[in-house]
């Protein structure tokens, strides 16, 4: 089901629209409802076409988004809307062609984890150049993106490419400002989501990309997302 819309919706969390997975992307469309406080591993960009929605740093500030905001990978902040709140969330895997650029534009807009940066930087325009990702960078995170359990272990990987895992983990964190870790984990969450909506349950979705269990799957989901996997999938018509 990887790259295929599914609609419907569940009034219970406040979300309720369609879910678009494919490689590099997650985005939703439809109705926007609250998240607690996270902090994911990608690009995420919000945009509101109906309602009020704002978003909240880790300092405290808040601001409404009218109507665009970009907040870059590693960043906590918290959603909130009113029930008449509608838009596009997308998701861009770090060191993909459409996050790449963003980090430059934000670094150029303000502090990375100021609510007033990501209400501020825009979203069109060529923007500053990225640098390109290391080539045995690229290559890692390919690897890891379609190994069948999930990405593995970081000396594992390394390995595979033929260099040193405190190489590759500085490749990591220098071009994609992530410790590895928390990269494999979100690559997991992605490819646990793609397999309950092709009719695994929550617990073997999480044994097959290598979650202790469903609860390990649950926690990941609320750091990253701020909501649980149930209520993420429920949101778009998941029904167990």
């Amino acid at each position: 089901m990887t790259g295929a819309p599914h609609a419907a919706g569940n009034a219970d969390t406040g979300w309720s629209g369609t879910l678009l997975l494919k490689p590099g992307l997650l985005a939703f469309t439809g109705r926007i409802g609250a998240a607690a406080a996270h902090t994911h591993a990608c690009l995420q960009i919000l945009v509101v076409t109906a309602g009020v929605v704002h978003v909240h740093d880790r300092h405290g500030d808040s601001s409404r988004i009218a109507p665009t905001a970009v907040i870059p990978a590693g960043t906590t902040h918290t959603i909130t809307a009113d029930p008449a709140a509608k838009g596009l969330i997308a998701y861009l895997d770090p060191g993909s062609p459409g996050a790449s650029a963003a980090p430059n534009r934000i670094a150029g807009a303000g502090p990375s984890d100021r609510v007033a940066t990501w209400t501020g930087v825009g979203i069109g325009g060529a923007g500053p150049d990225a640098s390109p990702l290391h080539l045995a960078l690229r290559r890692a995170m390919d690897i890891g993106r379609h190994h069948a359990d999930g990405p593995p272990d970081l000396v594992a990987l390394a390995e595979a490419i033929g260099l040193s895992a405190s190489r590759l983990g500085h490749l990591f964190h220098d071009q994609l400002g992530l410790p590895y870790p928390i990269w494999r984990r979100w690559t997991r969450l992605r490819h646990a989501i793609d397999h309950v909506r092709n009719g695994a349950t929550l617990t073997d979705a999480a044994h097959a990309v290598g979650f202790a269990d469903s609860a390990h799957l649950t926690r990941t989901c609320r750091a990253m997302f701020g909501i649980t996997p149930t209520e993420a999938l429920r949101a778009t018509g998941w029904r167990t």
